[in-house]
């Protein structure tokens, strides 16, 4: 059992033999907000602060993760594990259209299993053999390969819905109130709405935006508005050669004070200090000639 060298994303290949073997996110609770388990083989059972579930592989769990989640392998089973954080999951989650659904669907306990035959199953199989690879030989441009093998994973689920998909959470009731919410998050975030704004877009009240976000997301509409901004601060900063002074402006901030303020609040260090410490971390990653005939 082998784990990723990458500080955002942990992820490893199980195969067991004679005994029972244990994936467990408590160590890593704190880095990291979600978990993926794939059983190719055998049985297994998930566990997390909601209980228990059996999986007969092939099968997938994917949710929020919690110091309580971890996958015990039956001898003789096979399978993967991924563990990420938040700007990984943002990536993935991109800014399409279909972004606020998929973010929705993507929030929740979810399980799916697959018959032998299942072309889904196999091609699952070869996607997680991908992210396995280039986790644990990390170069330039990793984590962007990374996202993007999430989303696909996260399509490929998406599809199966209508198939054998069970969500473990069951409040449906103002599904497309969210998603209506989400939407009117990505259009207008970088005008800086206030969560009163929304609501009136929306024609509910304050309370009743507020009592949604909190019942279908787990967090207040002003909190969700803020993550939204902080995650694009996060992509320009890294991405781009873009001054403060100037994302400050892209993002609807008064002055570069007041985002800094913003930031520091969210993240507990200055735009700055987290752009230093981003160029660290790819510096230390090689970078290679670009080679195409390995892109999936």
């Amino acid at each position: 059992m082998l784990d990723s060298p990458l500080s955002r994303f942990r992820t490893g290949h199980i195969q067991c033999a004679l005994q029972e073997r244990v994936v467990a996110a408590r160590s890593t609770a704190s880095q990291h907000e979600w978990f993926v388990f794939f059983l190719d083989s055998g049985q297994a059972v998930a566990e997390t602060q909601d209980g228990e579930f059996e999986m007969s592989g092939p099968a997938l769990r994917w949710g929020p993760l919690d110091e309580h989640t971890r996958l015990r392998i039956a001898a003789g089973g096979a399978g993967y594990y991924l563990f990420f954080g938040t700007p990984i999951f943002e990536d993935a989650i991109g800014l399409a259209a279909e972004g606020a659904d998929l973010r929705m669907f993507a929030s929740q306990h979810l399980v799916a299993t697959f018959e032998r035959s299942d072309s889904l199953g196999q091609r699952l199989d070869r996607l997680f053999e991908r992210i396995t690879a280039e986790a644990q030989t990390p170069q330039f441009g990793s984590e962007v390969a990374l996202s993007a093998y999430i989303r696909l994973l996260l399509v490929l689920f998406w599809r199966s819905v209508d198939r054998d998909v069970i969500p473990q959470d069951t409040r449906r009731h103002g599904l497309g109130e969210i998603n209506r919410f989400r939407n009117l998050v990505e259009a207008h975030f970088r005008a800086r709405w206030s969560a009163h704004q929304y609501a009136d877009a929306m024609g509910i009240t304050y309370d009743r935006l507020h009592d949604l976000c909190v019942r279908m997301v787990g967090k207040p509409p002003a909190l969700l508005t803020r993550e939204r901004s902080m995650h694009e601060a996060r992509v320009l900063l890294q991405r781009t050669a873009l001054s403060a002074e100037r994302i400050a402006a892209m993002l609807g901030f008064s002055s570069p004070s007041q985002f800094n303020h913003f930031f520091k609040s969210m993240a507990g260090e200055t735009p700055g200090a987290f752009r230093k410490q981003a160029l660290v971390e790819a510096g230390k990653a090689e970078p290679r000639t670009a080679d195409f005939a390995d892109w999936p």
